[in-house]
């Protein structure tokens, strides 16, 4: 590893979401030397602000885990302004822009193109690196695995100079995936609106190419590798394996001691946003989840994958509808 580096890896899981990114996080956190924190650019918002319960079972401020973290990085939590920086993320995502999230990439690519964006990247850039350090003095881990999974996020961490990347590029179906975004889901925490943000299927679509598309950029410029969630879920030993192994340390399937078959046992740990599942102990049971295929009908199935099919058969899916979908 470059000197220069600090002495850990950051394995960034990144995808749509709703793609198993927080199940994989936990597994990949029974690799030795691994750790799993979650969504970590959500610090600020859902840790610090909201509170929000951590996976061991207790609030994100009274997690002795996270109270480490934050007395290495800041002194204690009580030093960090967490609606300031909540706010300097904002801003990193163009959040007050009519189309944010996609136009923020060439500014993280290139920000000299905007001098106001690139002083408000450093000191976002310098929050994150004293988190990253907290963790892996609080944990002893040499990978740390983040899953916040969004863009903006996995860009900002992958350009950090002194952070040595890895990609996760996690891919699931588009029908999978536009199936799950149209579906009602209670939120977490608190806020005003008590579901999950639903989109339609064409919006699904292009947003699914889009993420996915910048994400085949950035594999070209860091180390990564791509995992489809249909085959990490057939085979989570092996899939895990081979992540471990292209991330630099080398695992045998056999020696994931907690993986036998498609049975995971999970002990707690310590994730503060993610999917429900980060609650979830003992033995769980990986299954794809293929409700998509027999409750959208064929020609939604049919209109979603015209829209995505430049990457859908990329990653090796085939675009024709399920045979049991509803006409």
């Amino acid at each position: 590893m470059n000197a220069e580096h600090r002495p850990y890896r950051v394995l960034l899981v990144a995808g749509t979401g709703q793609n198993g990114a927080t199940i994989m996080s936990r597994v990949l956190a029974q690799v030795p030397g691994f750790v799993a924190v979650g969504e970590l650019g959500h610090l600020w918002d859902k840790g610090l602000i909201e509170n929000r319960a951590c996976g061991c079972g207790v609030a994100f401020l009274a997690c002795p885990f996270w109270t480490r973290v934050g007395d290495v990085a800041f002194g204690g939590w009580a030093n960090v302004d967490a609606r300031a920086l909540t706010r300097l993320r904002g801003t990193l995502v163009l959040k007050r822009t009519p189309v944010p999230h996609p136009f923020a990439l060439p500014l993280l690519r290139w920000p000299k193109l905007s001098p106001g964006y690139a002083r408000a990247l450093g000191r976002y850039r310098e929050a994150l690196g004293r988190v990253y350090d907290g963790i892996a003095s609080a944990s002893g881990a040499t990978t740390i695995v983040d899953s916040m999974k969004v863009p903006v996020h996995v860009y900002t961490v992958a350009g950090m100079p002194e952070v040595d990347p890895f990609l996760v590029h996690l891919v699931r179906d588009a029908r999978g995936v536009a199936y799950s975004s149209m579906k009602m889901v209670p939120r977490q925490g608190t806020d005003d609106d008590p579901y999950r943000v639903r989109r339609p299927p064409a919006k699904s679509a292009l947003r699914w190419m889009w993420i996915n598309g910048s994400f085949d950029r950035l594999a070209r410029r860091v180390p990564s590798t791509l995992v489809r969630y249909e085959t990490f879920v057939a085979e989570p030993a092996r899939e895990i394996a081979r992540i471990a192994t292209a991330a630099g340390a080398p695992t045998a399937p056999e020696a994931i001691s907690a993986i036998e078959g498609r049975s995971v046992s999970l002990p707690p740990d310590h994730l503060f946003a993610g999917n429900r599942i980060r609650f979830s102990g003992g033995p769980v049971q990986l299954r794809e989840d293929v409700e998509w295929r027999s409750s959208v009908a064929r020609d939604t199935q049919r209109r979603i994958a015209t829209l995505a099919r430049p990457l859908l058969t990329r990653y090796g899916y085939d675009p024709a509808p399920d045979q049991d979908a509803p006409a």
